[in-house]
């Protein structure tokens, strides 16, 4: 269920982006969070809409949501599915030209966008642009020391299994050209966390070109990834692509 439709003239407009939200029980922050994309977004003079959309939260998320409502802002709720449900539902209703979507904590910087949106303007042939993490070179990063060991080890069985070899799959930040995203999204499948891999997977089964860029990224506490309850999830759902591989084609 959707609320709210933006009314930006985004044709008239140099730049116009979509921003999706997943969120799952973010009452504490979610405010915070759209307000500093708001700042952020107008700041740079982008034609922008943001969809938050709630996982079935429990909490009051939904509610503080519909208090910000304006026109630059859309919800969408579903019944409680996984992140890579929300992010899809997300994705699918965008109308912009430049899609992101992002964890609802922020973790990377919303600076990050703009150097996201010059990389597309300069690259032509760059459909998609994933932040990374653990590049050799250009990456802040400052997280737990176990997390960061568990992300290297889920990255070394999807190279394995499936042959993607990006450093940082599953930072929570990724851009996609309008068209690009909604084929890709239209494919995906896996609901939980691995989803990130799928959507990468379909993308260069497709022939799709995919660009992995340094972010700026700091982890904050409250999420909702439990790294070692998720784990074992996330690799089924590993599998899971690998056996999906003929579905995947456009």
């Amino acid at each position: 269920m959707s609320e709210n439709t933006p009314d930006t003239d985004y044709k008239t407009a140099k730049t116009s982006v979509s921003v999706i939200l997943p969120a799952y029980n973010e009452e504490k922050r979610i405010k915070q969070t759209i307000s500093g994309l708001r700042s952020y977004l107008k700041s740079k003079k982008y034609a922008y809409e943001i969809i938050a959309v709630d996982d079935g939260s429990t909490d009051r998320t939904v509610n503080v949501l519909k208090d910000m409502l304006a026109s630059d802002l859309r919800i969408i709720t579903i019944t409680k599915s996984g992140k890579g449900t929300a992010v899809k539902e997300g994705v699918l209703s965008a109308n912009y030209e430049y899609v992101f979507f992002m964890d609802a904590d922020l973790s990377t910087d919303v600076g990050e966008i703009a150097k996201f949106i010059n990389i597309f303007k300069k690259e032509a042939d760059v459909d998609v642009i994933i932040g990374s993490r653990y590049l050799p070179s250009g990456s802040v990063i400052i997280q737990p020391p176990f997390r960061n060991f568990v992300g290297k080890t889920f990255s070394f069985v999807k190279s394995k299994l499936l042959g993607i070899n990006f450093y940082d799959s599953q930072c929570g930040f990724k851009a996609f050209r309008l068209d690009a995203g909604k084929k890709i999204f239209s494919k995906s499948v896996i609901k939980g966390f691995s989803f990130d891999v799928e959507i990468l997977y379909i993308a260069l089964l497709n022939n799709i070109k995919v660009k992995e860029v340094s972010v700026e990224w700091k982890h904050k506490p409250g999420g909702h990834v439990n790294i070692i309850a998720d784990s074992v999830p996330m690799l089924i759902e590993l599998l899971q692509i690998f056996l999906n591989k003929n579905k995947y084609y456009f």
